[in-house]
């Protein structure tokens, strides 16, 4: 007889509309019981006299594969109301403690060296050796071989940074909240567009108020900041939103914390081996050498710094013509955005007309069955976590091979700057030879539609639903048996961002944009001479962020690898984006206290998502010269690319694919900095 519980059926696909507080009470109880010690330790005790890959490897494999399956399936449902966040939270942090003791066994170390040392372990096939390396790997760096006492000082240190995350966490998202503001004379609001005064008007509603509201979030204030004619209105927003998690009170400034973080990293790293925290992440993370990073970061510094500087002299020219006394930070957006306007004919807001959300997810669509030869094939036999989230079979030569749920447009209850992709569950196959399918979740924040339009999407839109697509295709087109190395995660920061980035590069195509566009009202489609002008303007602009990159990475390996000398959290700010703009940064800003990238996972690795950029630029080139939508180069990219998961190296990946090394040729010609600096 099936269990009632939606929860606990197995099923891969969960009727969220059915779950209630109840069942997910009743299924954190039942997997927090399968987080118990015991559990693992009968795996351990009964694998004492002669440890096997089925009974020990695969053995664990399916414990974790349950416990993150248990984890990830319910995220989304902690939207629901606080009772349901709690109880979310509290699974999250049971199964996350689990995970870190697993990790520190020495029994069961012992147990994988064995196997891998025995003649049973040398006889295996070689992705199965792969597999117990990187597993003893992992045991090392989390500090399984260290003493009972620098043991238990890992684990101390491991809870303070756990800590000190949520109170910058709870401080970001205090500020932000205290910071809204209420715009009651519309004549304030002159030039941004139609939709978003309608957008600004509903978040007034929504808290109880007449007029407009401008909440201090990325997408709101950035349309202010590029459309409105109100200096002084620019300026408030401009202060407010780059100040998010300072304060006066130094219990509610996220600059100590970030300082605490740093000094707390610098010691788990030392006490594991370590020099510093970016050492240590080097290693954690798969991301290669210190002085490849470093070369890299100075050589895009040196490259970037002059065309920055050009770009505020033509700035300062600028705003002497429209009567401005001096050039103030509020004022940059605002004056790019009427230089631009110069420049091409078409409004990127009139762009967003033809790109509707259900067109893009079509489109989406098709794209994966023409590159990978897979049907996305939409599922109604139950429901997710919301009507509005779109659920997806993988159908592969009639099989279903995996699942995905795509989230995609932001509506009230849903965090603001949802986007990201998890993952469920990894492909893999158990002991029984039972294949189970992965499944993936794909989170973004498409602006709900207003006054009649459905969702539309600007080109950032469709760049960051792109790039959570790229993610979670990487995810579901493996080839790998185990649940390890069906981990993309594992590929490290760099091999997790490329195929996301990679996804990217297709909506910096007019000929693709052109094709798959189509206007909600009438259905007709953009010239590419028309998107061409576009794309170019947002193409400048998207220097202006490899620049702010470059400043954030350098601040992260500062911070993360001088930690000692005893230069203020400011002083490293003020310094990086000195180094890379030319100029000072305004003395009331402070970007560190809302860079949540440092505790989300991005620590002593920011620099990451620019090597992975770069990476994705060389990997394009290839479709580049023989078509977007070309289904051999499509099928190479899976099977040289993706289907290894972290069974081989990026670097490998990158050469099979390419048919040789990664060369930053393409991605300096893109950004327009192939001349070399002087």
């Amino acid at each position: 007889m099936p269990n009632p519980n939606p929860l606990l059926r197995g099923d891969r696909l969960i009727a969220y509309d059915q779950v209630t507080l109840e069942h997910l009470k009743s299924a954190v109880e039942h997997a927090l019981a399968s987080t118990e010690e015991a559990v693992l330790e009968q795996i351990i005790e009964r694998q004492q006299q002669l440890p096997t890959w089925d009974d020990l490897v695969l053995a664990v494999d399916q414990l974790e594969a349950r416990l993150q399956g248990a984890v990830y399936s319910v995220m989304p449902l902690h939207t629901r109301g606080p009772d349901w966040a709690d109880l979310v939270l509290e699974l999250l942090g049971k199964v996350d403690s689990w995970f870190k003791q697993k990790d520190r066994s020495l029994r069961l170390y012992r147990l994988y060296q064995r196997l891998a040392e025995s003649e049973i372990g040398r006889a295996l096939s070689a992705d199965k050796q792969l597999t117990m390396q990187k597993r003893l790997r992992e045991f090392r760096l989390a500090g399984v071989l260290l003493d009972e006492s620098a043991r238990q000082r890992l684990g101390e240190l491991d809870t303070t940074i756990a800590r000190l995350q949520r109170e910058f966490g709870d401080n970001l998202d205090r500020s932000v909240s205290d910071r809204k503001i209420h715009v009651q004379d519309q004549q304030r609001l002159r030039g941004l567009p139609a939709r978003n005064l309608a957008e600004l008007a509903a978040h007034a509603h929504a808290a109880g108020l007449q007029g407009w509201l401008v909440p201090c979030e990325e997408q709101p204030c950035k349309a202010v900041l590029k459309y409105a004619q109100d200096r002084l209105l620019r300026e408030q927003v401009y202060r407010a939103f780059h100040t998010r998690g300072s304060h006066d009170d130094p219990t509610l400034d996220n600059g100590p914390l970030l300082q605490a973080l740093a000094e707390v990293r610098q010691e788990r790293a030392e006490l594991l081996g370590f020099p510093d925290a970016v050492a240590l992440s080097l290693e954690e993370k798969n991301l290669g050498s210190w002085s490849e990073v470093q070369g890299f970061l100075q050589d895009l510094q040196a490259r970037v710094t002059p065309g920055m500087l050009g770009r505020w002299r033509t700035l300062l020219e600028q705003a002497k013509e429209q009567g401005l006394d001096q050039l103030k930070p509020w004022d940059v957006a605002y004056l790019q955005h009427s230089l631009q306007g110069r420049l091409t004919a078409l409004d990127e807001e009139q762009v967003r007309a033809f790109f509707p959300y259900d067109k893009v997810i079509a489109a989406l669509v098709e794209l994966t069955r023409e590159l990978f030869g897979i049907a996305l094939v939409p599922v109604t036999s139950v429901q997710a976590w919301h009507p509005e989230v779109l659920t997806f079979e993988l159908v592969e030569h009639h099989a279903i091979i995996g699942h995905l749920y795509v989230d995609g447009v932001a509506r009230e209850g849903k965090e603001p700057g949802s986007v990201y992709t998890s993952y469920s569950f990894n492909r893999r196959v158990d002991a029984e030879g039972v294949y189970h399918g992965p499944v993936a979740m794909v989170f973004s924040d498409v602006p709900e539609g207003v006054d009649g339009a459905p969702p539309l999407l600007d080109h950032l839109a469709l760049r960051k639903l792109f790039h959570e697509f790229g993610h979670a295709l990487q995810h579901l087109l493996l080839r790998t048996h185990n649940h390890l190395l069906s981990d993309t995660r594992r590929l490290g920061r760099v091999g997790n961002e490329v195929c996301s980035k990679l996804f990217e590069r297709w909506v910096w195509s007019a000929e693709f944009l052109a094709s798959i566009s189509a206007d909600y009202r009438t259905g007709g489609r953009l010239p590419v001479s028309t998107l061409q002008p576009v794309l170019k303007r947002l193409q400048r602009d998207a220097l202006g962020e490899v620049a702010m990159g470059v400043v954030l990475s350098l601040l992260d390996l500062d911070l993360h690898r001088n930690v000692k000398d005893g230069r203020a959290l400011q002083v490293r700010v003020e310094d990086s984006y000195r180094q890379v703009f030319g100029r000072p940064l305004a003395d009331f800003e402070r970007p560190a206290q809302a860079f949540e990238h440092l505790v989300g996972g991005y620590d002593a690795s920011y620099f990451s998502y620019l090597w992975s950029d770069a990476h994705a630029v060389d990997l394009f080139t290839r479709f580049e010269q023989v078509g977007l939508r070309d289904g051999a180069t499509g099928h190479a990219l899976r099977e040289k690319f993706i289907a290894h998961g972290a069974s081989r190296t990026l670097a490998d990946s990158v050469a099979d694919f390419l048919d040789r090394p990664l060369n930053l040729d393409a991605y300096l010609r893109w950004n327009r900095l192939e001349a070399a600096p002087e």
